[in-house]
């Protein structure tokens, strides 16, 4: 059979075994969406993500104006009468300072094959408020008064609550469920005396509160200036939101990590000035938020998705191997036989995948490649015209195997390795095959 004959059925099988591994990939993908179906049904079924907002102190308050109302008789003129008006006023009041420590403790919570991880939040915060002037009784205001005073602290998901305990100023106080806000969907409210506000006096919150959450933790520090840190035991986190922590630690025990804000470089206290309290949602809060989201490194899916983008480059290495073996060495390969091995080769990320499940990415992917390359070795021994040349290519299949798996393991020099792999494959067929006449081979 003619070269160019055998290299077209050889392109042909190629992108015949393309099909089953898109089918393969759409696999992967079902199986990944399994995988985020389960979290979120264990989230729902415990708590859910958890986000600090606050805290903050709403005070309502009651002011009586002097109106003047001017009633006209008919004919006889008109008459002024004044009456008081009581209007009553909600306002809210960000800490001067803000102080938010957190101690995490990850763990994984399972379903069957799939699980989602799952933490508990140690939380030591203290805040302290400056109390606000009480309006001057001028003008039209003839007399003004506190009703009431709350501190407010939003959570994401209040059912993941364990324990809270809260002091203002030294003392024990009681800690009640509900924001009180609008734009703040679950939380708690810690009730003030009005009489103990003094106006301009300072107010200072101490809170110690455990909290159990999944995946990911945020924070709002709505504050002139706030200082957020954590420490975990997870050590693959991932920082999101609008700032990064200043110079954090990753270490293989865990991470820790530290903000700072300024009322310089927030806009969250102008924000909140302009929030409607009924409103469901306040807009200017919505770039505030900044947290961390503790990855899974291991995750089957997404690394087995990985090595399957480099099946079409595994399929051409090997069967460009089988080729050139075949035109070196003189021996007659059947297209079959080259489907044969495509097979063995796509069949892997199906073992990978089905593996991975039960024992883990690098077992599994440690079984499979062995098991495949030990095929492909025995199946070509005969074709290649013995035991050592079916094993010595048995060894070269488990070599690319191997070189994948680096490429997968490093992704910040992935491109630098496959680069240096494929420029020293290329330059060893060349240097092998350089006396070769090509016009004879697939001729007897």
């Amino acid at each position: 059979m003619r070269a160019f004959l055998k290299l077209a059925l050889i392109g042909g099988i190629l992108i015949g075994l393309l099909v089953p591994i898109l089918m393969l990939k759409g696999l992967v993908y079902e199986r990944q969406a399994r995988g985020r179906e389960v979290a979120e049904d264990i989230a729902r079924a415990s708590s859910r993500a958890q986000h600090l907002i606050g805290p903050l102190l709403l005070i309502e308050s009651e002011e009586t104006l002097l109106r003047e109302r001017r009633l006209r008789h008919g004919g006889q003129g008109e008459e002024v009468r004044r009456e008081e008006v009581k209007r009553r006023t909600h306002r809210l009041v960000a800490p001067e300072t803000l102080t938010i420590d957190n101690r995490l403790s990850a763990r994984e919570r399972r379903r069957g094959l799939f699980g989602a991880l799952a933490y508990t939040d140690q939380v030591d915060l203290e805040a302290r408020f400056v109390l606000p002037q009480a309006p001057p009784i001028e003008g039209e205001r003839i007399a003004h008064r506190w009703l009431s005073a709350s501190l407010v602290l939003g959570v994401g998901d209040a059912r993941g609550i364990q324990r809270i305990r809260a002091q203002v100023d030294g003392s024990e106080r009681r800690v009640e469920p509900g924001s009180l806000l609008g734009f703040i969907a679950e939380g708690v409210h810690v009730p003030l005396s009005p009489e103990g506000l003094a106006a301009g006096g300072e107010l200072v919150l101490a809170l110690d509160a455990q909290l159990a959450g999944t995946q990911s933790l945020e924070w709002s520090p709505l504050a002139g200036e706030a200082s957020v840190s954590v420490e975990a035991d997870w050590p693959h986190p991932s920082f999101q939101g609008q700032r990064l922590p200043d110079d954090p630690v990753v270490t293989d025990a865990g991470f820790s990590a530290r903000w700072s804000l300024s009322r310089l470089s927030s806009q969250s206290l102008q924000a909140l000035s302009r929030c409607d309290l009924d409103a469901s949602r306040c807009a200017g809060l919505d770039g505030v938020a900044f947290g961390t989201r503790l990855m899974d490194p291991v995750d089957r899916y997404v690394r087995t998705d990985r090595a399957m983008k480099y099946a079409l480059l595994l399929l051409v290495l090997v069967f460009g191997a089988v080729f050139f073996t075949e035109a070196l060495r003189a021996v007659e390969v059947h297209p079959l036989q080259y489907g044969l091995t495509g097979a063995a080769l796509a069949i892997f990320f199906l073992l990978l995948l089905a593996l991975s499940e039960h024992i883990g990415f690098g077992g599994a992917y440690l079984l499979a490649a062995t098991v495949c390359s030990a095929l492909i070795g025995a199946y070509m021994a005969p074709v290649l015209g013995g035991a050592r040349r079916g094993w010595l290519f048995g060894a070269l299949v488990a070599g690319l195997y191997g070189l994948l798996y680096g490429l997968l393991q490093s992704e910040d020099y992935a491109l630098l390795m496959g680069s240096l792999a494929l420029f020293a494959l290329l330059a060893g067929v060349m240097l092998a095959t350089r006396r070769l006449d090509w016009r004879r081979v697939g001729s007897r």
